[in-house]
């Protein structure tokens, strides 16, 4: 009995210690989040080649230091700047990896940061904007909205005025899309912002695509879109991202490109529903 009364401590010691350990926003306002803590214990969990998130830090943004601290306060504060203004106030926290490298703000419902870039021949990405994502939220990357449902998945991405510029591509980045979001055997990781239109380079702007579809009607359809912005039009672009029941894997699209000219008048609405089930049950329907 002494013997099994000791086992069972020390296991409750044990997960004690485990629990403890485990406070990713410790010390910040927003510390008792059970939203944010069991999110970021599932980003921790899932692995992404050597990357360890348990490593990042999260810090208030009302208390970094205006010296010391002033490169990262005054990103928070462009960021700022991008958030509509009935979701400023409130608690805020700022973002740095394992180098201590600044990488956008949150709250219980919002990501706010800038995509990686092209430097030298290369594209570097945002890490944070490479998790798993925060559930129920609203992501602000650079121009683009990408919202999340309760299960985390992209259902919705809106851009108001595309960018004609080519993000460039990061196949590591790429790969792990499909491995995450339940890709099937013939997909591809498809961008919902072509990267020809300065689509992000992380998995919050990747689904899991059927490769025909991929470099087929949906290319068709961006191709409209890069050819309005050569004339110099503004192009918005939306896209409703569909799933069955709890899967990752989308099985639709539903994407919509609108044209404006230089008074602000639509003058072409390009559109079409597109089935991305696998192969053996594809079809598509454009309006």
């Amino acid at each position: 009995m002494k013997r099994n009364s000791i086992t069972r401590g020390g296991l409750l010691l044990l997960l004690c210690l485990l629990l403890v350990s485990f406070a990713p926003f410790k010390g910040t306002s927003l510390e008792k989040s059970a939203k944010l803590n069991s999110w970021w214990k599932e980003v921790v969990r899932t692995k992404y080649g050597n990357v360890d998130f348990s490593t990042f830090k999260f810090k208030d943004v009302s208390r970094l230091d205006k010296k010391s601290e002033k490169a990262a306060f005054n990103q928070c504060l462009a960021l700022m700047k991008r958030v509509p203004a009935y979701a400023r106030s409130g608690r805020w926290l700022a973002v740095f990896d394992n180098r201590g490298q600044f990488c956008g703000i949150l709250s219980e419902r919002m990501i706010v940061a800038d995509a990686g870039v092209k430097k030298n021949g290369e594209v570097y990405v945002n890490m944070f904007l490479n998790t798993i994502h925060l559930p129920k939220a609203k992501y602000l990357v650079d121009n683009i909205s990408y919202y999340t449902d309760k299960l985390g998945r992209i259902t919705r991405v809106y851009c108001p005025d595309l960018k004609l510029k080519s993000r460039g591509r990061n196949q590591f980045s790429q790969k792990y899309s499909v491995k995450f979001k339940d890709g099937v055997k013939g997909d591809n990781c498809g961008h919902l912002i072509p990267q020809a239109l300065d689509g992000p380079a992380e998995q919050i702007n990747y689904v899991p695509q059927r490769r025909d579809l991929n470099s087929g009607e949906i290319l068709e359809l961006e191709k409209k879109a890069i050819n309005a912005k050569k004339h110099g039009r503004k192009v918005s672009y939306e896209i409703r991202i569909l799933y069955r029941g709890n899967e990752k894997r989308p099985y639709g699209f539903e994407n919509n490109v609108k044209v404006y000219n230089q008074d602000g008048k639509l003058i072409n609405n390009y559109s079409g529903i597109f089935d991305n089930s696998p192969q053996d049950r594809k079809h598509s329907k454009n309006r």
